[in-house]
């Protein structure tokens, strides 16, 4: 299968300043410190693709790889095709970089001003950048606010309007760097439903976004990769995730009165983790946490068991764990 972005072993170390003690004593010898180690990851055309990983784990640096602005230390990488460090020029012409930084735009220039800068600059001919900038804020719902200074855009604002301009070139892959930081819990939602529904949906673009944002990602993402100090801790869908790294089961109970009879003995089980008493009107009503080994399937026989006791059951469901739940313990497996 081929895939629209490709990793291979992709290295990339920075040199450290020297103190002046190692310039004197050790002139000849290198410090550097490793950004990233023998990367590999696939992203397939079409996806919303989640880079994951603590601040300082490497996602920025591999964004900008893959977008030439940084070359690689050792090992590869593929952009539709084309050689990050052989192809710049043909890879720059299929993507777009959005970056949450307000410094790289104009603030004293209007919306339309700035996006007419940067189609110049991806040398659009006149006309035609004057019809994909209103085809944007048209897409982006910013036309009536095309004319307003940068400086008086709201950060949800800035957020479509940098969006706006890594769209200029129509890209196939459009690379955002923690696209939601900053931003409020509705324009967070409303950027959501642009990248899920407009972008991936209507405009069929592989989206590929840095993010420490758990749930933006579980929301989002088809496939991750999370990235701990450089290296990938995992690479895949997001259900295979959960499948590889739970050690447990977790179901919630609902029934009548285990304190009473021979029912209170749940208490001493030790599969049950937490016992809350209900308070919705219902005479007796309790739910229970019950934890079993991933491939136990004793959850059925306690079910028996509970009935056996004279216990009322009235549903039995299992817990998924979310993306967070299960961050730290990748983050953190060696």
């Amino acid at each position: 299968m081929s895939y629209i972005v490709e990793t291979v072993n992709l290295s990339k170390k920075f040199p450290v300043l020297k103190g002046y003690r190692d310039i004197i004593f050790h002139p000849f010898r290198k410090k550097e410190i490793t950004a990233l180690h023998d990367i590999n990851i696939q992203v397939k055309e079409g996806d919303i693709f989640g880079l994951l990983g603590p601040n300082g784990a490497g996602k920025t640096t591999l964004i900008k790889i893959l977008c030439t602005l940084v070359l690689p230390s050792a090992g590869s990488a593929y952009v539709k095709g084309f050689n990050v460090t052989l192809d710049d020029k043909s890879i720059r012409r299929v993507i777009g970089y959005v970056i949450s930084e307000e410094r790289s735009f104009y603030w004293r220039l209007s919306g339309r001003q700035n996006l007419k800068f940067f189609a110049k600059l991806n040398n659009i001919p006149g006309g035609e950048s004057d019809r994909r900038i209103e085809r944007l804020l048209d897409f982006l719902d910013l036309s009536k606010d095309g004319h307003r200074m940068f400086k008086d855009y709201s950060t949800g604002m800035r957020q479509k309007l940098a969006i706006a301009r890594g769209l200029l070139t129509d890209p196939a892959i459009l690379f955002m760097d923690e696209p939601s930081s900053g931003l409020d819990p509705v324009s967070a939602h409303n950027l959501k439903q642009l990248v899920k529904e407009k972008l991936a949906g209507e405009k069929k673009k592989t989206v590929i976004f840095a993010t420490h944002n758990l749930g933006d990602a579980e929301e989002l993402c088809s496939s991750i990769a999370i990235i701990r100090s450089g290296e990938v801790g995992f690479a895949g869908k997001i259900e295979d995730v959960k499948l590889q790294f739970r050690e447990t089961k977790k179901y919630m109970m609902k029934l009548r009165s285990p304190e009473t009879g021979p029912a209170g003995k749940i208490r001493n089980m030790p599969q049950v983790k937490r016992i809350m008493p209900l308070s919705n009107g219902s005479s007796g009503l309790t739910e229970i946490e019950i934890e079993t080994g991933q491939e136990d399937s004793r959850i059925q026989g306690f079910v028996r068991e509970i009935v056996d006791m004279g216990g009322e059951i009235f549903s039995v469901y299992e817990i998924e764990p979310t993306l967070e739940d299960l961050f730290s313990k990748i983050v953190s497996t060696k």
